[in-house]
């Protein structure tokens, strides 16, 4: 096996790679084009692009496409975080071309630990979202059983006009609840389960104040100490495997 090393260089204004590598104590060098370049990308992240696809149920042929054409505006070469590049890019999709996407209920029948492996997974693509607590919040409002909730792909509870909101799968349901808790509470400083609790579940106390709900505090938290100490790493190609 050669030890191979990479290096960006410039070329006719098109941004090169200069490959490196040693074989058998001589060492060789050659150029990469752009097409390789973009080809190896996808490669390499095509077991991620296939998640994607089937969490928003849009075709992954069409993705891919999309991302190859639309590759220089996302600079999805650069990026540190292609889940966070992707999930925006297919949120922004979804409301530009709806065609697209497939928004039919699919049935979930994973099991809680699948389902707590995506919020590991997810809150490691949104990191300033605590797993614990995420963890803790759907185990008292779902508690990764409740028949009605997943056949709604809807572990947190999440409501919209007084009905618990559908979603077409398990994986775009559990993304939607960290989304949700990153933009609408840790956004905005709200990262306690008191301070997340006065808007999840308020309730007015003696005083006429808005409070979280005292037994909903505790039960979170009990939650909350059960996961605690789970360990978090978690590969995307096992979610895969096991799905």
């Amino acid at each position: 096996m050669g030890v191979v090393e990479f290096q960006n260089i410039k070329q006719e204004n098109k941004i090169m790679v200069k490959l490196n590598y040693q074989s058998r104590g001589t060492e060789n060098e050659r150029i990469i084009s752009p097409e390789e370049i973009i080809n190896n990308f996808f490669t390499e992240n095509a077991t991620k692009i296939s998640f994607y696809a089937k969490a928003f149920r849009i075709k992954e042929d069409k993705l891919t496409s999309l991302l190859k054409e639309n590759r220089e505006e996302l600079d999805i070469l650069n990026t540190d975080n292609f889940d966070l590049v992707l999930i925006n890019y297919l949120l922004e999709l979804e409301k530009s071309n709806p065609s697209l996407f497939n928004f039919n209920i699919e049935s979930n029948k994973k099991s809680s630990e699948y389902m707590l492996n995506l919020l590991k997974y997810y809150t490691s693509v949104y990191p300033d979202v605590d797993f614990a607590l995420a963890a803790g919040i759907a185990k008292i409002e779902s508690g990764y059983r409740a028949q009605y909730m997943l056949s709604c792909n809807n572990i947190f509870g999440g409501m919209s006009n007084g009905k618990l909101i559908k979603y077409r799968t398990i994986e775009y349901g559990i993304l939607r609840f960290i989304i949700l808790l990153n933009d609408k509470y840790y956004a905005k400083g709200l990262n306690t389960v008191a301070t997340i609790g006065r808007v999840y579940n308020p309730v007015i106390n003696e005083e006429g104040q808005k409070i979280a709900s005292p037994t909903w505090v505790t039960n979170v938290t009990k939650a909350i100490d059960e996961y605690q100490e789970m360990d978090q790493d978690i590969s995307l190609e096992k979610i895969v495997l096991d799905s």
